[in-house]
């Protein structure tokens, strides 16, 4: 949700002794969706002119469900208490607005700590908890939404740890139980995983199958891909939410799911992002004279690059009408209930219309858009920094778990990745890249990274990238394509460049299916790289420790340099 926050929930007035499918069955009938595509979306408080909620008051006709979020966790009692820019005034123009246009009104409560910037888990951990706590956190939550006369309280509770998946799924039970007991709906706003087990802490800590039981509308936060403390990047993508979706609809029914969707962008400076309006990426087009291109190969959304007054190097990316397409469709293709957007106010106009022919058919219209003409001036390849002095990876890590390591270290301005394997057994490395398509680059480009090691001499059995999964059949595992390191260089203990052709990567890659103890190969896509991969093979010395730095992708190189390189390692 707030991360810029979240998404989607439920909403209705239930009969308690229903179950949650005649609840559903009967709050369709009074709230019957507008169209093909369900709108939910979330109306906050705080934003300059109270933009968001002039942008419901404008489009509540089309609108399904409002999430309005009219209150927020204190750290001090871990309880819910009113968000101070929701004023009664304020709220009562929702009420208004919901009413004259028969949409679902829920509120929606989180656990975002201003004082930090982001959700805090600190807010509910306690109460998890805690079994007298937890009942007076749940009776608060129904008293308030008793009094505002909602149809539904939606939850965006993030950033736990793994160890609260339990706790948490227990909590949204019993919250389910007394919502029920008072005719309320119960809903959910989740971290978004594309598996059961999820990659990191948040995701990790929520389970899908458990939660879907005991609430009445689920969304999965499917925004954020990149985010504004990460690299730079497509904001959503339908190809990574579909992927949610399929596995979120084989946990629960697909009519509680809402598909979340970004009505905002983000502007980055390095790893810093300002989250910016379609307007604001417009404006921002025109005042530094640059024309948005279109991600044709996966998110569909637009992007630029640019230089300020101050010299630093921006870039921006806005979802728009063509991605919200690809958007609607998967929410037709797995009968869900809609999307789900955050937030009202970040939309502009073309939104709305879009919607509108959404909504007129049951057909996909994505399918049906016009090609995207070609720029008008087409982008000049760069170099992709993976790994530098000044860019970050996204991750590091090392295998196996109990006897390899992976430490990112800075000094004196330069910064390096350390890794300690395990000589005498297979052991490897990875840095995790911001996805990247390298299509373009594979006739002349090249993978570039300084090296060196601890002892001199060093090897690994092979360097190259790891590709992300997708929806295709030959795209269910992580595929690795690599080359042997002794092909290009010998390491020594001092930083040396190395240049590897990306055309003397095999199109093939390999990955090890550690569930059956198989290898298995299949077609590498160069446009789906999200890790460079190290891999060494059993030697005699227990311990190896090499460390690689200022990983790059180049567009062109000098091939008869390092063809002299190639030969001279072979001799």
């Amino acid at each position: 949700m707030r991360r810029i926050l979240i998404l989607t929930m439920i909403l209705a007035i239930a009969i308690p002794s229903m179950v949650h499918a005649d609840i559903n069955k009967w709050e369709q009938g009074k709230y019957p969706k507008k169209g093909p595509v369900g709108i939910g979306g979330w109306v906050v408080f705080w934003d300059a002119n109270n933009a968001s909620l002039v942008s419901f008051e404008k489009h509540a006709d089309q609108t399904d469900r409002a999430y309005c979020e009219w209150y927020n966790l204190h750290l001090n009692d871990c309880m819910p208490h009113p968000v101070d820019s929701a004023t009664p005034e304020l709220k009562a123009r929702a009420v208004v607005a919901a009413k004259k246009n028969n949409v679902q009104l829920w509120m929606m409560v989180g656990n975002y700590n201003l004082a930090i910037n982001d959700h805090d888990k600190n807010m509910v951990e306690p109460f998890l908890y805690d079994a007298a706590k937890r009942a007076q956190h749940i009776q608060m939550l129904v008293d308030y939404a008793v009094k505002d006369g909602v149809q539904g309280i939606q939850i965006d509770y993030e950033n736990f740890l793994a160890k609260d998946k339990d706790p948490f799924s227990n909590f949204m039970a019993e919250l389910d139980k007394a919502c029920k007991a008072h005719g309320l709906l119960c809903g959910v706003a989740l971290p978004s995983k594309t598996e059961a087990v999820g990659t990191w802490d948040d995701p990790q800590s929520r389970d899908y199958k458990a939660i879907g039981k005991v609430t009445d509308q689920f969304v999965p936060m499917t925004y954020d891909y990149h985010w504004g403390t990460g690299l730079p990047g497509c904001v959503t993508s339908p190809e990574w939410s579909e992927q949610v979706v399929k596995y979120a609809v084989s946990t629960l029914d697909a009519d509680k799911m809402e598909v979340g969707y970004p009505t905002y962008g983000y502007d980055w400076v390095g790893k810093v992002g300002e989250t910016i309006t379609y307007k604001i990426f417009m404006e921002r087009a025109a005042k530094y004279h640059v024309t948005p291109v279109r991600d044709t190969d996966d998110s569909q959304e637009l992007y630029y690059d640019y230089i300020d007054e101050k010299g630093q190097s921006h870039e921006a990316w806005m979802p728009d009408s063509r991605s919200l397409e690809y958007q609607c469709d998967i929410v037709k293709k797995y009968h869900l209930y809609g999307i789900g957007i955050w937030m009202f106010g970040s939309e502009d106009e073309s939104f709305w219309t879009t919607m509108k022919k959404v909504n007129s058919t049951d057909q996909l219209t994505s399918k049906l858009l016009p090609a995207e003409p070609p720029p008008a001036v087409i982008p000049k390849m760069k170099v992709l920094k993976l790994f530098t002095d000044k860019d970050e990876c996204m991750y590091q890590g090392a295998y196996p778990d109990t006897d390899a390591k992976a430490v990112m270290l800075f000094k004196q301005n330069k910064r390096w990745i350390d890794f300690k394997l395990k000589g005498n057994a297979w052991s490897g490395g990875y840095m995790g890249v911001n996805k990247s398509n390298l299509v373009n680059y594979l006739q002349k480009g090249a993978l570039q990274f300084y090296i060196r090691g601890n002892k001199g001499g060093e090897t690994l059995s092979g360097i190259g990238f790891s590709m992300d999964t997708g929806l295709g059949d030959d795209e269910k595992y992580h595929y690795v394509t690599s080359v042997p390191l002794g092909n290009y260089c010998n390491v020594t203990t001092k930083w040396q460049l190395v240049t590897i052709p990306l055309s003397d990567f095999p199109n093939s890659g390999h990955h090890f299916d550690e569930r059956n103890g198989q290898a298995i190969s299949g077609p590498f896509k160069w446009n789906k790289v999200i890790e460079i991969d190290l891999d060494h093979a059993p030697g005699a010395d227990p311990n190896m420790e090499i460390q690689l730095s200022n990983v790059v992708i180049v567009p062109k190189y000098k091939a008869k340099l390092v063809l002299k390189e190639k030969e001279a390692m072979q001799q």
